[in-house]
């Protein structure tokens, strides 16, 4: 790699393999006060190519060239983390700003995505502050919104998912006439509300096929740990509440307590939710649906009992207008 050795210090000792992190290169800009390595020669281990307080572009300077891959160290994973998070939330300021909706919802999932690899009480208020961002430039403009539900893919990772929801409800908001505070409350419930997926294996959460039952009761856990994960990041309880009963029931039927005593907001976050799932999830063992049919399923089979009649009418309407704004 020509020169790069003589600008870097020598071995890291503790960088072992199962020590480091690779770092994505379209990262790469993000990281000023985190130091970053790559992997040299058989023996050596993994060397320093950026020390803390320097930028990628400073570091390219010094050295021949751009090694493929770079790696940060387990131990400043938080540093990273939040260098991650404000970068990515200046970056969807200005995607938001230039109209792009498909850049929009890349930026978006990429920060939830993060968020959600391992939920800490720093991580978690990254997406706050991701919420911050997208509710300030939706308050200037509320076709944001209407923008990003017109580009919802049928994808059906988590943050993908958790990323519709959010706009959804946000659209919601502003048709019911949701003061600025609760849609804001709301958005950051619907980003959020997946949370606990993270404690789920991934096996089953990618697996291509109906779960079996015992499978089905270990994927009922995420709304419990997702509680668990948002009380330890001390959130707002009714936040914490939206994780853990967004999927039950008014008449009982839902998991993970078969709770009838459930807060608006998790009945809210709890319709969306299955309204994107049959809409947006693609699966190998099931197709998705169009709205209309989306309504219609959950109108014959969930919706005596299941859903708070209000709830279903006004989101029926809000889907037929051409916007949000205005009732």
């Amino acid at each position: 790699m020509g020169g790069l050795a003589d600008n870097v210090s020598g071995g890291t000792g503790d960088c072992g393999t199962h020590n480091m992190i690779p770092v994505k290169n379209a990262h790469l800009k993000f990281y000023h006060q985190t130091p970053l390595y790559f992997k040299a020669s058989e023996g050596i281990g993994f060397v320093l190519y950026k020390h803390k307080n320097m930028t990628i572009a400073d570091a390219r300077i010094l050295h021949d060239r751009l090694p493929d891959t770079l790696y940060m160290h387990i131990k400043d994973k938080a540093l990273g983390l939040g260098e991650l998070q404000a970068g990515l939330n200046v970056q969807l300021k200005d995607d938001l700003q230039s109209s792009d909706p498909v850049q929009v919802k890349e930026t978006l999932i990429t920060l939830v995505s993060e968020t959600l690899k391992a939920p800490t009480a720093q991580s978690v208020q990254g997406a706050v502050a991701t919420m911050d961002v997208i509710f300030s430039e939706y308050l200037k403009n509320r076709h944001v919104i209407d923008r990003l539900v017109k580009v919802m893919e049928q994808d059906y990772t988590t943050a993908a998912h958790s990323v519709n929801v959010m706009a959804l409800t946000l659209r919601f908001c502003s048709f019911i006439g949701k003061p600025e505070k609760d849609a804001h409350h709301l958005g950051l419930c619907a980003l959020l509300h997946d949370v606990g997926k993270e404690r789920i294996q991934k096996r089953l959460l990618q697996a291509p096929r109906k779960l079996e039952p015992l499978e089905f009761e270990i994927m009922k856990k995420h709304t419990i740990y997702g509680y668990e994960i948002l009380k330890e990041c001390n959130l707002d309880e009714d936040i914490c509440l939206c994780a853990l009963k967004h999927h039950e029931r008014v008449d009982g039927t839902g998991y993970p307590k078969g709770d009838t005593d459930i807060p608006e907001s998790s009945q809210i976050i709890g319709f969306i939710d299955c309204y994107e799932a049959l809409t947006c999830n693609e699966r190998p063992y099931r197709s998705a649906v169009s709205p209309f049919d989306a309504l219609s399923r959950i109108k014959s089979e969930l919706f005596f009992g299941n859903f708070g009649k209000d709830i279903y009418r006004e989101f029926v309407h809000s889907l037929g207008r051409k916007n949000g704004t205005e009732k």
